[in-house]
């Protein structure tokens, strides 16, 4: 019988050795993963005596535990941390931080949430705090920003941008009126439009020319807002499609067909043969003028098209180029 056990355990530790041999392979080790959603928490304009709050996210992305500690750093004890000290985040999955600033005066207050963890990639990170202290309440309006350029499209087409208005004070914004110099330009907010503190609104911009030109206009935001008018530039071109049949086949049959007809590995007698490319494969790139082949055989790279013969105006080789940039349509 104790031989039989003795066996038994020599075959056991034996299977151990062999898995554990560097032919096996070395172990995979696993690591936690901190990830903090900001860096970096402004509560702006706040009433003297009121209190603001504000969450932070720790997520552990890692496949272990994530253990740590959050300190809070402080001039004073306007700044709250809930929770503080030593924390534990298992793996896929997020503690919810409650940050709160309740000034005392009228001050810029700042601090700083120390977080030390088991991560070995990043064992130190920190969150900034800041906030401003008042004594009336004041509501702020702050702009996603105040420049907005909305490209180059074709006439009769539009394009959409979006501006995000945040209210950063201590009291209700209240904004009235958005209005435009240009009438190309419109906007979807609902109005007025109330946002408490700390809130925010998210307004999609269009633009929609129906005549060739550049734009330049301005759109003015009229709030309650210590700012107010607000006003952000707005920019943006358009330009008429270029026409195949009138601009860019009459080009193909006076200069290219003689050879790119019926020979070349190229034809050029139509839209469709055009679209079909050259024996070595794609001429035209819908959208991308610049590095369509085609292009750049005008511009004379890789050998200038029309062989042998003057090159095409400048002017002609660019409306060419507009025509792909704006789709290639076959208009």
């Amino acid at each position: 019988m104790n031989y039989l056990l003795r066996m038994l355990l020599t075959a056991g530790l034996l299977l151990v050795f062999v898995m554990g041999c560097s032919d096996m392979g070395e172990p995979e080790i696993f690591y936690p993963r901190i990830v903090i959603e900001s860096d970096t928490v402004d509560f702006s304009i706040s009433t003297i005596g009121s209190v603001q709050n504000r969450n932070i996210h720790i997520i552990n992305s890692g496949e272990v535990d994530l253990q740590g500690n959050l300190t809070l750093v402080q001039d004073s004890s306007s700044f709250m941390l809930d929770p503080e000290g030593d924390f534990l985040v298992l793996a896929d999955d997020t503690l919810s931080t409650e940050i709160s600033f309740l000034p005392h005066s009228e001050f810029s207050y700042s601090g700083l949430i120390m977080v030390t963890s088991n991560d070995p990639a990043h064992p130190n990170l920190s969150v900034n705090l800041m906030g401003v202290g008042t004594a009336i309440p004041v509501p702020v309006l702050s702009l996603g920003s105040n420049q907005i350029n909305f490209g180059v499209i074709n006439t009769g087409d539009s394009a959409q941008q979006q501006i995000t208005l945040s209210s950063t004070g201590n009291d209700t914004l209240v904004i009235t009126s958005i209005d435009f110099e240009l009438s190309v330009y419109q906007q979807d907010a609902t109005l007025p439009l109330e946002l408490i503190p700390g809130a925010f609104q998210t307004v999609t911009l269009s633009f929609q020319p129906a005549v060739a030109g550049s734009y330049d206009g301005t759109m003015t935001i009229h709030s309650n807002g210590t700012s107010t008018p607000d006003i952000v530039n707005l920019s943006g071109s358009a330009e008429d499609l270029v026409s195949y049949s009138l601009a860019v086949q009459p080009v193909w049959n006076a200069s290219c067909t003689g050879c790119h007809g019926t020979s070349a590995g190229l034809n050029l007698s139509s839209y469709s043969q055009l679209m079909d490319g050259s024996s070595n494969g794609q001429v035209v790139i819908p959208g991308d003028g610049a590095n369509s082949v085609i292009i750049k055989r005008l511009n004379g790279v890789g050998g200038l098209m029309p062989m042998n013969a003057t090159a095409l105006p400048a002017a002609t080789i660019a409306e060419i180029e507009r025509w792909i940039d704006q789709g290639a349509l076959n208009n």
